[in-house]
C-alpha cells in the first residue's frame, strides 16, 4: 500500500521554532491522511519544544546525519497554586512560554514522578497559560511550584503503530534533571506496537529512552550515553518489550532500569558499561522476563541488581543467562556481580560469566543472595577473580 512521504529540510537561517513547526506540521498532516512517513533531512535541527508523534506515523532521519538538538531551558515560578484538574496555570514569567510550547509543571526542588504534568500551552491571557489537558497533581506555591520547558525532545502519548528511526537526540546538559516517569530524550506513554531503531540519545539531563504503560515496544540498535538519568527505562505495566543490540553507557543512574511491572519481555545482546548505578536493575512485579547475552561492566553499583521487594511484589520467574558481568562495584557499594535482595524467588541464573580484575581480590562476590530469597537456580555460571563465587550475606562469617 502506497503511503505519503513528507520530507522536512532545515535552512541555516531559519528563525527559532521553525524546525519544530515544520516537523510537527508534517507529522500532523501525515496523520490526517491515515499515516505515512516524515523524513527529516541532514543537519542539526534546533528543537524548542517537544515533537509529538501521532499514530501510524514513521519519523526517520538520515543515519548519523540528522540531529535534533534540545534548546536551553526556560523556567518560571508559579504565581498561584496549580490545582488538580485545572486546565490552566498562572506564572510569574509568561514571556518565557509561547503558544504551542510543551511545558512541565512540577516542584522546583524535585520531581513528583507521575504527579508532574506535561502539557501544551494552547493560549495565553496575561500571566495565565491555558493547557491542552488537566493538571495531574496539585503543585503549591509553598512547594516551590514551577513551569519549565525541560520536556522530552520526542514524545508519544496514546499512539499505536509508530516508528522512530535513525535520529540523534542531543540534550542540553545545562537543563535541570527531568524525571523519567513523564519525560526523556525519547518518551512514550500508553503506546503500543512501536519501533525505535538506530537512534542515539546523548547528553539529555534525564533518561535517554523511557516508556511507561506500553506494549509491543521494540528498541533495536540504539545508543543512550552520558544522559543524566537512566539509559533506558521501561515501566508502569509495560509488557512484551524487546531491547536488543543497544548500548547504554556512562549514564548518571542505571544503564537499563526495568521499573514497575515490566513483564514477558526480552533484554538481549546489549551493553551497559560505566553507568553510575547498576548495569541492569529489576524489581517491582517485573516477572517472566529473559535477560541474556548482555555485557554489564564497570558500573558503580552492581552488574545486575534485583531490588528489595516484598512478597509477592519481587522480580520472580525471570531467566538470566549467558551474560558477561565484569568489574562492577565500588568502595561504597562493595564489589558484587549480581545482587539479589527482597523476597525474590524462582529466578534462573544460568551460564553467566562473572569476573573481577581491578577490584580488591578478597572483597569480591559473584552472586549475593539475601535472607528471604528462595528457589533460585544457579547452573553453569563461571566465576573469575571472585573471592566468594556465591554468598548469603546474612550468615555469620565462615558459614
Amino acid at each position: 500500500m502506497e503511503k505519503i512521504i513528507v520530507t522536512v529540510v532545515e535552512s541555516p537561517d531559519s528563525p527559532p521554532g521553525k524546525a519544530n513547526r515544520d516537523i510537527q506540521a508534517a507529522i500532523d498532516y501525515v496523520s490526517y491522511l491515515g499515516g505515512g512517513t516524515v523524513r527529516i533531512g541532514r543537519g542539526a535541527f534546533q528543537i524548542e519544544t517537544a515533537i509529538h508523534l501521532r499514530s501510524h506515523v514513521k519519523l526517520e532521519g538520515i543515519p548519523g546525519e540528522t540531529v535534533l538538538r534540545q534548546s536551553e531551558e526556560r523556567v518560571s515560578p508559579l504565581a498561584a497554586d496549580a490545582d488538580l484538574h485545572e486546565r490552566q496555570i498562572t506564572v510569574e514569567r509568561p514571556d518565557a512560554f509561547q503558544v504551542g510550547q510543551t511545558i512541565t509543571i512540577r516542584k522546583a526542588a524535585a520531581s513528583m514522578g507521575f504527579g508532574d504534568t506535561v502539557a501544551v500551552v494552547t493560549a495565553k491571557e496575561g500571566n495565565t497559560l491555558h493547557l491542552d489537558r488537566e493538571i495531574n497533581s496539585t503543585v503549591l506555591l509553598a512547594h516551590g511550584g514551577i513551569a519549565t520547558t525541560q520536556t522530552s525532545v520526542i514524545g508519544a502519548n496514546g499512539c499505536e503503530q509508530i516508528e522512530i528511526r535513525n535520529l540523534i537526540v542531543e540534550g542540553n546538559t545545562s537543563n535541570t534533571l527531568a524525571d523519567g516517569c513523564r519525560n526523556a530524550g525519547i518518551y512514550l506513554y500508553g503506546s503500543r506496537n512501536v519501533v525505535i531503531e538506530g537512534c542515539t540519545v546523548k547528553d539529555y539531563n534525564g533518561d535517554g529512552i523511557s516508556y511507561q504503560h506500553c506494549s509491543g515496544v521494540r528498541v533495536l540498535a540504539c545508543e543512550c550515553v552520558r544522559n543524566g538519568g537512566k539509559g533506558i527505562h521501561p515501566g508502569s505495566g509495560t509488557v512484551d518489550t524487546l531491547i536488543r543490540d543497544s548500548v547504554f553507557n556512562e549514564n548518571g543512574m542505571d544503564g537499563i532500569f526495568l521499573c514497575w511491572r515490566v513483564q514477558d519481555s526480552v533484554v538481549e545482546h546489549n551493553e551497559a558499561v560505566g553507568n553510575r548505578s547498576n548495569g541492569l536493575s529489576i524489581g517491582h512485579k517485573d516477572v517472566r522476563n529473559v535477560i541474556r547475552y548482555n555485557r554489564l561492566s564497570h558500573n558503580g553499583y552492581y552488574g545486575i541488581f534485583f531490588r528489595n521487594e516484598g512478597d509477592p511484589m519481587a522480580a520472580n520467574y525471570n531467566r538470566v543467562e549467558w551474560n558477561t558481568i565484569e568489574d562492577n562495584g565500588s568502595e561504597a557499594m562493595g564489589y558484587v556481580g549480581i545482587r539479589i535482595r527482597g523476597h525474590t524467588h524462582h529466578v534462573e541464573l544460568v551460564a553467566n560469566r562473572i569476573s573481577f580484575e581491578k577490584a580488591p581480590r578478597d572483597r569480591t562476590i559473584g552472586i549475593c543472595m539475601e535472607e528471604h530469597t528462595r528457589d533460585l537456580l544457579l547452573e553453569d555460571n563461571e566465576f573469575v577473580g571472585c573471592a566468594l563465587p556465591t554468598h548469603h550475606h546474612w550468615l555469620p562469617e565462615g558459614e
